[in-house]
């Protein structure tokens, strides 16, 4: 019985801090083959494509840890992309609160349909992916929305970085330190880890099980739309199928983190960590020349080593309600 619960801990150590020495590692690796992978300017690259994966990140991880998943995401990203391109022109500042609006909103309509309805979320934010990748190839018609010159002004706060560190990932810098706090310092925050790791004792402690549900899935939306609005910003332009990738994308990188599929294990810290691995091996291996379909063979691979790692086996199911 020690022996079985010695093996379990030593398995959680791993678990708990092999993301970080895989950075690491990673990170000297590419910089001895390549004294460019440290430079400021591929830091800047790097930091750049990690704000909108980590914005995303940031509210997937809280599905998570209830035991949750959301589909919808990626498709979330690509309407608040279009939104944003949309609008910026007639309504200049007012677009981005539009853009946040519908990612509150989706948020919402996912935890409704999910707890009211009580459709798996797995199915629900199927189906909502749907409609909502439909509605961005509505607005959109089917063609990237273009943000012209003339708009520029609106999305020039992209310009101003502090050092190396680019204006846009400060803004995801901003959304980690709000979620960060909603994670330690509320109620909600503990609630997340009470409910997925076991929901019913949850229900019979008093805790309002439905309505945290629905803050979750909110949240997520919100965090989902900041993500889509750094899209925009980054390519000038909304694309309707810009967050096709993310799905799969931003699920893999916070398991990858050390967020547990099962629920009731994770934090938005090793989101960061889960991303920036993730962000360190596809531009390593660009660097190196690795060819794109060898990149997602080695990106499956960690998936796997990942879920291997976060996921209790012991008898604990791990269907996601």
């Amino acid at each position: 019985m020690k022996v079985l619960e010695m093996n379990r801990i030593k398995k959680l150590n791993i678990s708990e801090y092999s993301s970080i020495f895989a950075v690491v590692a990673l990170v000297i690796f590419f910089s001895l083959n390549n004294g460019n992978f440290l430079s400021a300017f591929n830091i800047n690259s790097i930091l750049i494509d990690m704000a909108p994966l980590l914005a995303v990140g940031l509210g997937v991880t809280f599905v998570l840890l209830i035991g949750s998943i959301d589909l919808s995401i990626g498709a979330i990203v690509s309407v608040s992309a279009v939104l944003l391109s949309l609008l910026i022109t007639d309504y200049g500042y007012w677009a981005y609160l539009v853009a946040i609006a519908f990612g509150l909103f989706a948020g919402l309509i996912n935890g409704i349909l999910y707890t009211k309805l009580k459709i798996p979320s797995f199915i629900s934010t199927l189906g909502t992916m749907s409609i909502f990748q439909s509605f961005a190839y509505i607005l959109s018609k089917g063609e990237p929305v273009q943000i012209g010159v003339q708009d520029w002004k609106f999305i020039s706060f992209e310009k101003f970085d502090i050092g190396i560190i680019p204006s846009v990932f400060i803004v995801t810098l901003i959304l980690f330190a709000f979620m960060y706090l909603i994670q330690r310092k509320t109620k909600l925050g503990k609630y997340l880890y009470a409910i997925g790791g076991n929901e019913r004792s949850s229900k019979i402690a008093g805790i309002n099980v439905d309505r945290i549900k629905i803050l979750v899935f909110t949240l997520s939306g919100l965090c989902c739309s900041i993500g889509g609005i750094l899209l925009a910003i980054k390519l000038k332009s909304g694309v309707p199928t810009v967050g096709v990738p993310i799905t799969l994308m931003g699920i893999a990188t916070v398991v990858l983190g050390g967020t547990a599929l099962t629920g009731g294990k994770g934090s938005v810290i090793r989101a960061v960590i889960g991303v920036t691995l993730v962000l360190v091996i596809q531009n390593g291996m660009s660097i190196m020349g690795v060819d794109a379909f060898w990149q997602q063979i080695i990106f499956g691979l960690l998936i796997i080593l990942a879920v291997l790692l976060t996921t209790d086996r012991s008898g604990r199911d791990t269907i996601i309600k």
